[in-house]
């Protein structure tokens, strides 16, 4: 079975409306040279704001940030800051470029977004399809930030939306072997070695940060069970890792449903972050 991995369209959504007093996103701010080595960062109207990084989904070959405009718009107006963060795609860049660009972009957040009234100390990742994978794979392999001086307890959460955890082709049924049906399995040369090492599941410790996990109900038939699984190996290590099944959800449902404030999937994330970003609240 291939994975039809697909980029999120801003058709998809409906636009939220944005706060009046909140100012201006900063467009195409560059964390490096390539011309795909851009993020746009949106600032809620407050000053000392937590933030979040967020990665789109496409399947690491197509897309770019600004397709998750709307998104960065619901999270601005419940008083985060976002970072819509694009990255090098595959043809012509392979792994590991994406990730590569995942730390590097987050390395940037963490030391400009003083410069923004951001606090560098509450940063957050999220990610949607392979933008999770990249996200969860920043959080718990050391090894992606350690050039940076950072590590991932300077990561203060991490939500995964249908989250690629485990890519290594395991037989028929896992994720890996429905990349390595298509196309998608080309960004990590099709070798299963790559694709063991670029798998979040691999890394797992008690370092992790707090995470939460958002699979659809009727999402690629694996992840739900990844997810518990992770979750099952993280309570072994003393880790409470969330896992939420977004009832009636599928693939896109997934990440489309933070736009809906009555959504429950949506509310399971709010109240994550905002437990751990405003825990005066509590």
């Amino acid at each position: 079975m291939a994975i039809a991995t697909a980029t999120l369209c801003l058709a998809l959504f409906q636009q939220p409306a944005a706060t009046p007093s909140a100012p201006a996103p900063l467009l195409d701010l560059h964390y490096g040279e390539n011309e795909k080595q851009v993020l746009d960062l949106y600032l809620p109207a407050k000053k000392d704001f937590p933030t979040v990084v967020f990665t789109y989904g496409g399947g690491w070959h197509s897309g770019s940030g600004k397709s998750c405009t709307p998104i960065a718009e619901a999270l601005r107006a419940h008083g985060y800051g976002c970072a819509l963060l694009s990255h090098r795609l595959s043809p012509p860049d392979v792994w590991p470029a994406m990730i590569e660009d995942e730390a590097r972009a987050f390395a940037w957040v963490h030391e400009h977004v003083a410069e923004h009234g951001g606090d560098p100390q509450r940063l957050f990742l999220m990610g949607h399809s392979s933008g999770a994978q990249l996200a969860l794979l920043l959080a718990s392999d050391a090894r992606q930030l350690a050039p940076y001086h950072l590590a991932p307890k300077n990561v203060a959460g991490v939500v995964g939306l249908s989250t690629p955890l485990d890519l290594v082709p395991r037989g028929g049924t896992g994720y890996g072997d429905a990349l390595m049906g298509g196309k998608g399995a080309d960004v990590f040369r099709r070798d299963a070695e790559t694709m063991r090492a670029a798998s979040p599941l691999t890394y797992l410790s008690k370092e992790l940060p707090p995470l939460l996990l958002v699979v659809g109900e009727n999402d690629f038939p694996m992840l739900a069970g990844d997810a518990e699984d992770f979750a099952k190996r993280a309570g072994a290590l003393g880790l409470d890792v969330g896992v939420v099944v977004a009832e009636g959800k599928d693939h896109m449902g997934v990440v489309r449903s933070l736009l809906d404030a009555h959504d429950p999937s949506a509310g399971a994330v709010f109240e994550f972050l905002d437990a751990l970003a405003f825990p005066e609240a509590k």
